[in-house]
């Protein structure tokens, strides 16, 4: 007798349709389905529900189209196009977190905050300027899925005490690389502060405080910046150089007092949160005469202006630059 029976690929790939009570428990198998066979036009609205697919069944392999890549949340985010490359970027201004979907590899740039300027004392009194925050800079660094904490150091206090020193700036850190906050400047007569860069030394000719920040020396295309404060001159009636040292910075070591305003140490350019250059953590200039301090600019890490003296204390001490992380990487 001739079947009528149809092949169920032949079945599927007319408008016929097969009710599910004709179809046998196991009958229909990957094997016996014609490729592209069953079709969306096919499917019956929500026919196919997350409780209808065997765990493990939808492959990455199976998916049509493109998967969706690594990549990570949190921050200021902003892209780029820099050489041929695109990059995303995460900015932070203040501590936050980051979250990465799975391992990307970054470049980033973290600098710690500057050290604040401390109040002069006496007829002519001065004190040095603030050390900028240390600088790491990373490329090429494997970062793998998960929560990073952001921490990004406030710049160090101001001092309206002529017997205190200034606050030092705040360590920023990130995927445990940190920048170590600058040196503070100091009060008459107290060697300069440590710190990432060291403040400039004050008068009575004390010298500058030295950098603690870390080198990364043994650590693969990682390095942290950091100097010296320059020394600071003699009391103006001793007779000599007179006034204090600039604070160090990431690029070079404060200058020495020279009687006028002593330079603070040079910064370094990056350029991973726009593509074109930033100088960041520069040193905080030393003074004589009658000069105020000067604030660091906000997320620079550059260290406060000293203060100097004529005829009096002067108060007017200033604060460091806060610090900032920036994380980058390729996109395509």
């Amino acid at each position: 007798m001739p079947s009528n029976a149809k092949n169920l690929s032949e079945l599927l790939n007319t408008d016929s349709t097969v009710a599910t009570v004709d179809v046998a428990d196991g009958s229909v198998t990957t094997a016996k389905l014609a490729a592209d066979a069953v079709t969306a036009a096919k499917l019956a609205d929500n026919s196919v529900v997350t409780a209808n697919i065997v765990d493990g069944n939808v492959t990455a392999a199976k998916q049509s189209g493109s998967t969706v890549g690594a990549f990570a949340f949190g921050g200021t985010i902003t892209e780029y196009e820099s050489g041929g490359t695109r990059y995303r970027v995460h900015s932070f201004l203040n501590s936050n977190r980051i979250s990465f979907t799975g391992t990307l590899t970054c470049d980033y740039l973290i600098v710690a905050g500057g050290g604040g300027s401390a109040a002069a004392e006496g007829n002519t009194g001065s004190t040095g300027g603030g050390g900028a925050g240390g600088m790491v800079v990373a490329t090429s660094q494997s970062v793998t899925a998960g929560n990073y904490d952001v921490v990004v150091g406030a710049g160090g206090t101001a001092s309206t005490d002529v017997n205190a020193s200034s606050g030092a700036g705040g360590n920023s850190s990130f995927n445990s690389h940190v920048g170590t906050g600058g040196g503070g400047g100091t009060d008459y007569n107290t060697n300069g502060a440590t710190g990432g860069s060291g403040s400039g030394g004050p008068e009575n000719a004390k010298p500058g405080g030295a950098s603690t920040q870390a080198t990364y020396s043994g650590v693969t295309n990682v390095t942290g910046y950091g100097n010296a404060g320059g020394n600071g001159g003699n009391y103006d009636s001793i007779g000599g150089t007179v006034g204090s040292g600039g604070g160090g910075g990431a690029g070079g070591a404060g200058a020495a007092a020279n009687g006028g305003t002593a330079a603070g140490g040079v910064g370094l350019a990056n350029n991973f949160r726009t593509g074109s250059n930033v100088t960041y953590a520069t040193g905080g200039v030393g003074r004589a005469g009658n000069e105020n301090g000067t604030a660091g600019s906000a997320n620079t890490g550059n260290g406060a202006g000293g203060v100097s003296s004529s005829g009096g204390g002067n108060t007017n001490g200033a604060a460091g630059g806060s610090g900032i992380v920036v994380i980058r990487y390729a996109v395509t």
